[in-house]
């Protein structure tokens, strides 16, 4: 798995899933895609509590029930997400926005934008992070 391309796996999984997904070396970001373009990424919000899950496939939830899967491998980490089952109502997005510290006039571009993320249920994400893991740990897993 040396000679993996992580960026171009990244780059499918985007694709696939229509979920931002990023990739780290370390606690350096060397990667991003997202079909959505937004004025900050709200994973930032919470790498905190991301940095703390170390095993090889987890999730974390947020208060307004978004989650981001995360892959470990080695001195890598992958996150994709947020996403959720249904659609966030304006308000959550505009209080992630102010969270965020989002400027007044881009409110309505990130609203917009957290809304055009592809909804996929916890176990959609689960099953791609499964394949994943397969594919960069050589771990069998399933739900």
């Amino acid at each position: 798995m040396e000679n993996l391309d992580l960026q171009y796996l990244c780059t499918v999984i985007g694709n696939l899933s229509g979920v931002p997904i990023r990739l780290y070396a370390g606690k350096t970001l060397k990667f991003s895609y997202s079909f959505v373009k937004l004025p900050k990424d709200p994973v930032e919000l919470y790498m905190e509590d991301i940095w703390t899950i170390h095993e090889s496939v987890g999730y974390f939830v947020t208060k307004i029930f978004n989650y981001y899967g995360i892959i470990n491998s080695g001195p890598h980490k992958i996150i994709i997400g947020p996403t959720r089952q249904t659609g966030n109502t304006d308000q959550e997005l505009r209080e992630l926005a102010f969270q965020l510290d989002i400027a007044q006039e881009d409110t309505n571009d990130f609203v917009v934008g957290m809304k055009s993320i592809i909804r996929m249920p916890l176990e959609s994400i689960m099953q791609i992070l499964c394949t994943m893991n397969y594919v960069l740990n050589g771990e069998k897993l399933s739900l």
